[in-house]
């Protein structure tokens, strides 16, 4: 009996000193001391425990390149360690290795499939890659065990990607589905509210953002799209009063600026009118819906000048610029010959050159060969050979053909007014002998060129 008292104190007192001397290495990490971890790790033996420690520390200190090299690690060693694998995923992800976080993300759910984290980061990360489709198999798989709000938005999302307008009640009666098992949910209210206002369906907006904020009345989201809802269903009065609300709350949003502004401007307000479609021209200074709004509305008060230099703007912004229109004429033309839709191409070769080029006069070189060669239309080749030869310029015309030491001719503009002239001396000489064997009768030289 004496003995066995002696070493239940004993026991004690080493348990005692236990407590008081704890681990070091798990003492720096609870602390979230990762360098004196690190410090003291590499001390050690590498054992598969002090490596998933060591990669925990590194990657708690940022280091996400290093911790994925020791969870590579860890699992080389331990090959049916989930925790690793989940952590490699982890450290793919940071690091935008997504294929390779998948890889790890699957080889964790084979050691355990009913790992709900481990299938909710892999249905997010398939969402992210815009692997929809999967995302989608993957979530309706798992919404027929877990019908959790969480687990729904995932579908519900993956609907969204995956159907078109066509099939977009499928995602409305996803979201419906939310709501009637979760009608706190604020989310599935919002997203409802989008889809209906993105249809134009705005007493459905109205009705499904109100119907929420009969439990809450001051979630900001769903707010904000109620407004948009009355704002564009026409009802100016209360979306002004749902936009005040947003606004004494201090939503400087895009959203509120804007709908808020065209509120008060369709009920002649002019004045705050102005400052919130001002506050909203800060976040987007190129809308041209901003400032268009904006421009009126000064037109209506003392800042009628800046009305006139708001929708200056707007008209520049909305007409695209000369050298745009010609690079995306030469796109076409280019889109046209690779398709053999030649016609196409000649047409939009003159289109640029008329309406955005008429500086570049080898567009009409350019069409006379698409004519020539392709459609083997002659007479509208020699057409726009004519009309190219008249912009050319006095002093080139007694210019000799340029070439290279080879004796290869050098292209430049004043040796493809050369080859020009003597391709349409072709086209006629061509013609003048085709007629004679017709037994026409040429009353007329070849006429000069001018």
């Amino acid at each position: 009996m004496r003995k066995l008292l002696i070493f239940l104190c004993f026991s004690a007192c080493c348990s005692f000193l236990a407590a008081q001397n704890p681990n070091p290495i798990q003492e720096a990490m609870t602390n979230y001391d990762y360098e004196t971890a690190l410090m003291l790790i590499n001390q050690e033996t590498p054992t598969v425990p002090l490596l998933y420690q060591k990669g925990k520390a590194l990657k708690g200190l940022g280091n996400n390149f290093e911790a994925l090299s020791v969870f590579q690690e860890v699992v080389t060693r331990d090959s049916l360690n989930p925790r690793a694998y989940i952590e490699a995923a982890e450290c793919c992800k940071s690091l935008a290795k997504y294929s390779e976080a998948l890889n790890y993300y699957q080889n964790a759910l084979h050691i355990n499939p009913n790992n709900k984290y481990v299938r909710i980061q892999y249905i997010s990360l398939l969402m992210s890659m815009k692997r929809y489709r999967e995302s989608l198999k993957e979530s309706n798989l798992l919404a027929e065990k877990d019908s959790s709000a969480y687990i729904l938005h995932l579908r519900a999302e993956s609907m969204g990607q995956v159907y078109d307008n066509t099939e977009i009640m499928h995602v409305i009666d996803a979201y419906m589905d939310i709501q009637r098992k979760y009608p706190n949910d604020y989310l599935s209210a919002a997203k409802l509210g989008n889809i209906y206002v993105a249809g134009h369906q705005y007493e459905d907006a109205i009705d499904i953002t109100e119907k929420y904020r009969s439990i809450d009345s001051t979630n900001v989201l769903v707010n904000r799209i109620n407004a948009q809802a009355y704002c564009l269903n026409k009802d100016y009065p209360k979306a002004i009063e749902r936009y005040e609300q947003l606004l004494q709350e201090k939503d400087s949003s895009f959203q509120t600026c804007f709908y808020a502004g065209i509120s008060y401007y369709a009920i002649e307000d002019f004045y705050p009118a102005h400052d919130l479609l001002e506050r909203a021209l800060k976040d987007d200074k190129t809308n041209i819906n901003v400032l268009y709004y904006l421009g009126r509305a000064c037109s209506k008060t003392s800042w009628k000048d800046d009305g006139v230099t708001y929708l200056e703007t707007a008209v520049n912004l909305a007409m695209p610029s000369d050298s745009v229109m010609s690079r995306l004429y030469v796109g076409l033309v280019d889109c046209y010959k690779m398709a053999l839709q030649y016609s196409d191409q000649a047409k939009a070769i003159l289109a640029q050159y008329e309406k955005y080029d008429r500086q570049k006069h080898r567009l009409l070189y350019d069409a006379a060969f698409v004519y020539y060669y392709y459609l083997k239309d002659v007479p509208k080749a020699e057409q726009y050979l004519t009309a190219y030869l008249r912009t050319r310029p006095k002093s080139s015309k007694d210019k000799a053909q340029e070439v290279d030491a080879d004796g290869v001719p050098v292209i430049g503009e004043d040796n493809r007014y050369n080859a020009a002239e003597n391709w349409l001396k072709d086209i006629r000489e061509k013609r003048k002998k085709e007629d004679f064997f017709k037994g026409k009768v040429d009353t007329a030289s070849v006429a000069p060129i001018k």
